[in-house]
């Protein structure tokens, strides 16, 4: 690892002492914590907040100035409050999740059927609620979930990051040239990968409809469920007030191993599209839209180099 910048240490520092005051203190404090800092950064630094209105009213062209500014503000807010969870995890058990997540008893009779089959499975969700809070309760319920984690560009923050995830149980792979070969291994083990499918990519990837729109999105999920021939669970987990969730589970949906494999994979991306379109249009407050990689961005096409003279 190379040596942290005095940039890097400074950053690791705020995070230890806010962790440490997010992960003690009472669920409620901790969220007005989260609340007054969401508050100073959405109406005072204005962090990205013109990008935000920009993507809403691209989704919702017909909503008034009123109802951006509330999309924008409120998605922001539960974007702060989900990493407030995040610096829970390690307080979440079966008493927390009885005590705070709806629907818990269908979701985990849901996956652990699916378990006993012996055959692994992709639960897939977008950035709608609290996605690693999701994998926890999952955990919690017996499932063998693991998580690819991706590399911050603080060394020292993401270490934190990743002892954070380890302490709750959970494995992860992290990316790196021997990630195909281990996501491929747990799932053919019956290991249950926790994906958070809703992310554009510019080379690569599967183009579905969403939101009116075409969207180039990542084929990982898609591509691992293919090669496996596991299914993918859609997921919602949402917000319901400050301190409650609620998690849902969908129908799976299966490879088909007859099909062509692009195919298969475009299908597959394509359904789960499906789930996460209705939930975003019924739930927008709760997506995150301050994503510079937008996901309904168009994808430039690759320049072709130009051939050499015979």
């Amino acid at each position: 690892m190379a040596k942290p910048r005095l940039k890097h240490r400074f950053e690791y520092l705020a995070m230890v002492v806010f962790g440490f005051f997010l992960a003690h203190a009472p669920y409620r404090i901790a969220l007005g914590i989260g609340w007054v800092l969401a508050w100073i950064f959405h109406y005072i630094v204005r962090y990205r907040r013109p990008m935000a209105y920009g993507h809403i009213r691209e989704v919702f062209p017909d909503a008034d100035e009123k109802r951006v500014r509330e999309i924008a503000w409120l998605g922001w807010r539960d974007f702060v409050f989900n990493a407030v969870d995040m610096f829970r995890l390690r307080n979440v058990d079966q008493a927390w999740i009885e005590s705070h997540v709806e629907n818990w008893k269908e979701t985990r009779d849901a996956i652990l059927a699916h378990c006993d089959s012996g055959q692994g499975a992709i639960v897939a969700s977008p950035h709608i609620g609290a996605a690693e809070l999701a994998a926890v309760c999952l955990q919690n319920f017996g499932a063998p979930i693991f998580l690819i984690t991706g590399r911050q560009k603080n060394p020292l923050t993401d270490q934190r990051l990743n002892d954070m995830r380890a302490s709750t149980g959970i494995a992860y792979v992290q990316v790196g040239s021997n990630m195909l070969k281990s996501v491929i291994r747990k799932l053919r083990d019956g290991g249950i990968l926790a994906f958070q499918a809703d992310i554009r990519v510019k080379q690569g990837g599967i183009v579905v409809d969403f939101l009116g729109k075409s969207a180039t999105v990542a084929p990982g999920m898609a591509m691992f469920a293919n090669r496996t021939q596991v299914p993918v669970f859609p997921l919602i987990i949402q917000r319901k007030g400050w301190t409650r969730h609620r998690i849902d589970i969908y129908n799976p949906i299966f490879p088909d191993p007859e099909a062509p494999k692009r195919e298969d994979q475009q299908r597959l991306t394509q359904e789960a599209f499906h789930v996460y379109e209705k939930a975003v249009l019924q739930l927008p407050e709760q997506w995150f839209w301050y994503n510079k990689n937008w996901i309904l961005l168009p994808v430039e096409p690759k320049e072709k180099k130009p051939e050499e003279p015979q």
